[in-house]
């Protein structure tokens, strides 16, 4: 395999590393220092149920992975949370030094229950022990607080910071601000950052109009942090009373993002080959006005790796910068498999995107805070986004993220279960822009009456809708919904959930997990609602490129997920009663909106031997193709001037002297083909 040159990655940590301190091992001899650093998030809101993800950084011969999981205690007791497949623990490169560090997660009520977590606490102890026996300790400053997201109402236009909280239309914020002053609110700012807000409230009234219907204000949300020592539940019971205020609650905690929990190795790029085993990107990337070109795609992505040979991006691909800093986590190699799905470089190695000609960007949703940390802010990030201004109709933004849902615990949600995601998802599609959502690894129905917030059955259609594309995993064998993916009314379209084959992840396909080899990795068992959202989004990349080629006005969100829905290929029959959708079929969909008219070919039999154009009794045959395109339905012609008649079988022509024959075909689509003729002589 070719190597490629690299360019650095950033590091884009969301985090504060501190210092360790090396503690004697077990029998030895003498003192020993492991110079292990310990990385965990300054942030910790009390007010929400989560995990608390702590790094432990490999250095100078010492190899973090080495050290075991079961030793590790975190405050004093805790130990590692347990998964279905054991703790939950990850290898990442997470200070970007070419060594792999271990990520290890902590349940955040179990870490309060046992005393190590609470309003006074000003640093977390990490201690445990490597495989071979030897200790260590480390200390991390953090800071505990409570953390909401609240938003006004929107006819008040709520605008300013803190004490200088305002109502843009004049009305009295008097009982929001007493509210807030009583529990010591100590920051009151808008969600969005500032830079954005200006541009956003002009690309609201844009989006207005665009859509004729009203779309949200997203400056109308802000962040409010208090005390740790609040009780958060009752100071979001007294804002959720107040008139002034639409929505009140905890702000989330980051989740990882949704990947397959059980690999199947089993797969290629299956998932790009013809129906209905995949979706057909195969027959796509031939029609070059249908590979992506002239669209971007923003992934809501933790982090990635732009200096992977089979994607050859660079810095310009992270369009959060310093204000949603990349967050190395959960690793690069969740967006680097996401993006190799979509723009892997057709370049005759390596792995081939659905799309390979779109521009691939992404932004992560963890916001600097002015004290030099983050918060999980996926709302703020896709309102930043927008602000932006550089994406377009027909553009695309995929979600790879998940929410914790009402039952908490590993039962995730779709992203948009946060009130303020929705919200921004719905001014982006109010701006033409199609967002792709992956609906999370819940196993959850979202139908049931356990999702509803301040009285909306919040995935009911009939009730409100946020325009995105929502998507579940389905088998990439017979279209089953895997039994791992959320499911209900409201999903639209499935894309493998398993054995997807493409860049980074695990390196089970080549390269490894050598951090060496990072910029050659490449997997065969990426997937879950993460490897079935990017399929979906390839697929309505092409739709949208293909229409932007052929001089069209960018679909809708809602005509291209029609379009997909109506032409691809059922869900499997056992599990039909658990709603995913179908999985689309590019081919058909492309066949059905596909522009171009047919092309008819005359040939008359019987020339006379000489020169010019003379026939005898000629027999006139047509044959008409379409290329790939939806198939030839009819043949017209009229000889000298008469009456069109639809061509069925040769026909003869007997009548003496000069002839003028016109002919045209029309395909399943309409498109009818410019009337063409022919003249000929005939000599009896």
């Amino acid at each position: 395999m070719a190597k490629r040159p690299a360019i650095l990655a950033a590091l884009g940590t969301a985090v504060a590393a501190i210092s360790a301190i090396g503690t004697l091992p077990a029998q030895a001899a003498a003192p020993l220092s492991l110079p292990i650093k310990a990385v965990v998030s300054t942030h910790l809101n009390l007010a929400v149920a989560g995990e608390v993800p702590v790094a432990l950084l490999s250095a100078d011969g010492v190899d973090a992975t080495a050290i075991d999981p079961a030793t590790v205690r975190l405050g004093g007791g805790t130990p590692v949370a347990q998964g279905d497949g054991g703790p939950l623990t990850s290898t990442v490169d997470v200070d970007r030094d070419g060594r792999p560090d271990l990520v290890l997660r902590f349940d955040k009520e179990r870490l309060t229950r046992d005393g190590g977590l609470g309003p006074a606490t000003k640093a977390l102890a990490v201690t445990g022990s490597l495989r071979d026996g030897r200790a260590f300790e480390s200390s991390a400053a953090v800071t505990p607080e409570v953390a909401l997201e609240v938003k006004f109402q929107e006819p008040l236009q709520v605008r300013g910071t803190n004490q200088a909280l305002r109502s843009a239309e004049g009305d009295d914020l008097d009982s929001v601000q007493a509210v807030l002053t009583r529990h010591g609110a100590s920051s009151v700012t808008p969600l969005v950052p500032s830079a954005a807000v200006a541009s956003l409230e002009k690309l609201t009234s844009k989006a207005k109009a665009r859509a004729d219907a009203e779309v949200p204000d997203l400056s109308s949300w802000y962040s409010v942090v208090l005390p740790a020592d609040v009780d958060a539940e009752q100071v979001v019971e007294e804002l959720r009373a107040l008139p002034e205020v639409a929505f009140a609650y905890p702000a989330p905690d980051p989740v990882p993002p949704p990947a397959e929990p059980t690999p199947d190795f089993t797969g290629t790029q299956g998932y790009l080959r013809p129906a209905p085993q995949g979706i057909d990107a195969d027959f796509s990337r031939q029609e070059p006005r249908a590979r992506g070109a002239g669209i971007k795609i923003v992934d809501l992505e933790y982090d990635w790796n732009w200096s992977h040979e089979d994607l050859q991006l660079d810095e310009s691909s992270d369009l959060g910068g310093r204000v949603f800093p990349r967050y190395t986590g959960f690793a690069d190699e969740h967006g680097t498999a996401v993006f190799g799905e979509l723009v892997a470089r057709d370049n005759g190695y390596g792995v081939t995107g659905s799309v390979p000609e779109a521009k691939m960007y992404g932004i992560s949703p963890s916001q600097a805070t002015s004290t030099g940390g983050t918060r999980w802010s996926p709302g703020a990030a896709l309102a930043y986004l927008a602000g932006l201004n550089v994406l377009a109709p027909g553009d695309a933004v995929l979600l790879e993220q998940q929410t914790s849902g009402p039952l908490g615990g590993s039962n995730y949600a779709p992203l948009e279960w946060i009130p303020s995601v929705f919200d921004a998802i719905k001014l982006l599609n109010g701006l033409g822009v199609t967002v792709v959502e992956t609906g999370g690894n819940g196993n959850q129905n979202v139908d049931s009456d356990l999702y509803v917030q301040n009285g909306i059955k919040w995935f009911d259609r009939s009730v409100q809708d946020s325009g995105a594309i929502l998507v579940g995993a389905g088998s990439d064998t017979d279209r089953e919904r895997l039994n791992f993916s959320n499911y209900g009314a409201r999903f639209d379209l499935q894309g493998w959930g398993r054995a997807i084959v493409t860049t980074g992840s695990n390196g089970n396909l080549f390269g490894g997990t050598d951090p060496a080899n990072l910029n050659v990795r490449y997997t065969r068992s990426f997937g879950g609602t993460s490897g079935a959202g990017p399929i979906v989004t390839g697929a309505v990349v092409a739709v949208q490129s293909y229409l932007k080629a052929t001089g069209q006005a960018p679909w809708t969100a809602a005509q291209v997920a029609d379009l997909l829905k109506r032409t691809g290929t059922p869900q499997g029959p056992t599990t039909s009663g658990q709603h995913i959708g179908p999985l689309p079929n590019l081919s058909a969909a492309l066949k059905a909106i596909e522009v171009d008219a047919p092309t008819t070919e005359v040939k008359l039999t019987q020339h006379a031997p000489r020169k010019g154009d003379w026939y005898q009794n000629p027999f006139v045959t047509f044959t008409a193709g379409d290329g790939w395109g939806s198939g030839v339905t009819r043949t017209q012609y009229r000889l000298d001037g008469g009456k069109w008649k639809t061509y069925s079988k040769p026909f003869r022509v007997l009548d003496k002297g000069r002839h003028r024959i016109e002919f045209r075909s029309t395909d399943a689509n309409g498109n009818e083909e410019q009337t063409r003729s022919l003249t000929f002589r005939n000599r009896r």
